[in-house]
């Protein structure tokens, strides 16, 4: 798609009447975006015409029974993303005080739901009261994904520092308790506590179907502090029985995998191994802190961990020719090949991260530039198969950012550079999600890759 035609839609859509709109207690608020990537160095298959194969239950291609999918030839490759998204707030305060919300929000990317299988963003109610706090209940954002989206979107590297590591990014049930502000000398502070499940997994193929899965559990704790100086936060996130993965953006979904089954006999009937529940958790700190006005640094702090998934073979009687045969609901999480009374199977291994982001922001009038950098480090682990315990990732962005008051109030439009850096071939680092996390740079054919970003922004 040509750079041109989709910024001069943005520029189109800006000349329109795109503002918040309240309907007595109902307001409607959102975005829409249009956005160009072009990287170099993605892997691709037939001259770059279509992408690559997908290994079925080892995408990131480690088992050394499996044939390796990888790319056959390096080249240029431009994306493009539009993302729309519009938040339904109605709303009632009552004399004393009390409020009452009831918030819907839809967004969706390419034409599609932004997250694949949630059809909300959000769809929650509230109670809120001044000098106690609110109350929500209902599908609402992780503060883990939220958060780090918010401090490192505006430095272009939301999906290096925000869609990695071990939190998750949507809660489709959930409780959530924020304190009021506390308001001391030196700062104000708030303080939250979510619990989040969800329904138990019910597409299992085996003969231990759904009945054996367990329901997922979250506690997720959120501080936010800030002065006249600096923006602190904290999100802490323990869970268990939820699919495990390192993309910071995840639902929180039950686990397909529950419990661990290896292979069974020549009559395909699975041997449970250990039914020991997968656990995650991630801790953040991250902030922004003024110089001055016109200067912020903005950093982050991560540790990510996983208890390690299986991958589940689960056995059907309908496999092409009439033979039982063993699918693979479940891609599993840092996993090995492994023997089980002289049958293969795939165990799971615990292992941990450590993550760090970095960025430095000047305001200058109507533009603002940009620099940022995001480590992913790597894992400890005890896994004997390399699933990318050894390799590290650094990811740039070179930035700008300016505001066109002289065509629409909230319209505005972006650049920026960015650089990619694997510390080897082979598999990603732990904390992505896929091998091919940044732009389709992939870390088995290619050590480093170019970026490119062009998009322009309404807001209302």
């Amino acid at each position: 798609m040509n750079t041109r035609i989709v910024l001069a839609s943005m520029l189109g859509a800006a000349t329109l009447s795109a503002h918040a709109a309240d309907f007595g207690p109902l307001s409607l608020t959102g975005f829409a975006k249009d956005e160009v990537g072009v990287a170099n160095n993605v892997g691709s298959v037939a001259n770059n015409t279509s992408a690559p194969p997908v290994c079925y239950g080892d995408s990131r291609e480690v088992l050394p029974s499996s044939a390796k999918c990888f790319p056959t030839s390096l080249g240029t490759v431009t994306t493009p993303t539009p993302m729309y998204q519009l938040t339904g707030d109605l709303k009632h305060e009552f004399d004393n005080g009390l409020r009452v919300d009831a918030v819907l929000t839809k967004r969706l990317r390419n034409g599609s739901n932004d997250i694949v299988g949630q059809n909300w963003f959000e769809k929650y109610v509230g109670l809120s009261y001044p000098s106690v706090g609110s109350l929500k209940v209902g599908t609402q954002l992780a503060r883990a994904w939220s958060r780090q989206d918010g401090f490192s979107y505006p430095i272009g590297l939301s999906t290096a520092w925000s869609e990695t590591g071990a939190g998750f990014g949507l809660f489709p049930q959930a409780v959530r308790l924020t304190s009021r502000t506390l308001n001391y000398s030196f700062g104000k502070l708030t303080l939250e506590a979510t619990y989040a499940t969800n329904n138990k997994y019910d597409q299992y193929t085996g003969p231990q179907g759904p009945d054996q899965a367990s329901t997922p559990q979250m506690l997720e704790l959120f501080a936010q502090f800030s002065n006249h100086n600096n923006l602190i936060e904290f999100t802490f996130e323990t869970s268990h029985g939820a699919g495990q993965s390192s993309w910071g953006k995840a639902p929180f979904v039950g686990a397909s995998n529950l419990p661990v089954l290896g292979p069974g006999g020549a009559g395909g009937s699975a041997t449970n191994i250990y039914s020991e529940l997968p656990r995650q958790s991630v801790a953040i700190l991250e902030g922004d802190h003024w110089f001055t006005p016109q200067w912020m640094l903005t950093w982050g702090l991560r540790h990510s961990y996983w208890s390690g998934s299986a991958i589940t073979c689960g056995f059907t009687s309908n496999v092409g020719n009439g033979q039982s045969g063993c699918l693979y609901p479940s891609q599993g999480f840092n996993y090995a090949n492994g023997m089980y009374s002289g049958v293969s199977y795939q165990p799971g291994y615990s292992a941990s991260t450590n993550d760090f982001l970095l960025g430095l922001s000047h305001y200058r009038g109507l533009w603002t530039y940009t620099a940022g950098m995001v480590y992913l480090g790597r894992a400890r682990t005890s896994n004997p198969t390399e699933w990318g315990q050894s390799n590290w990732a650094v990811i740039t962005n070179l930035g700008a950012y300016r505001k066109l008051p002289e065509v629409y109030r909230n319209l505005s439009v972006y650049g920026g550079f960015g650089y990619v850096r694997f510390g080897r071939l082979g598999p990603a680092p732990l904390s992505m999600p896929s091998n091919t996390q940044f732009s389709g740079i992939n870390s088995w054919v290619s050590r480093s890759g170019e970026t490119f970003t062009l998009g322009a922004l309404v807001t209302f």
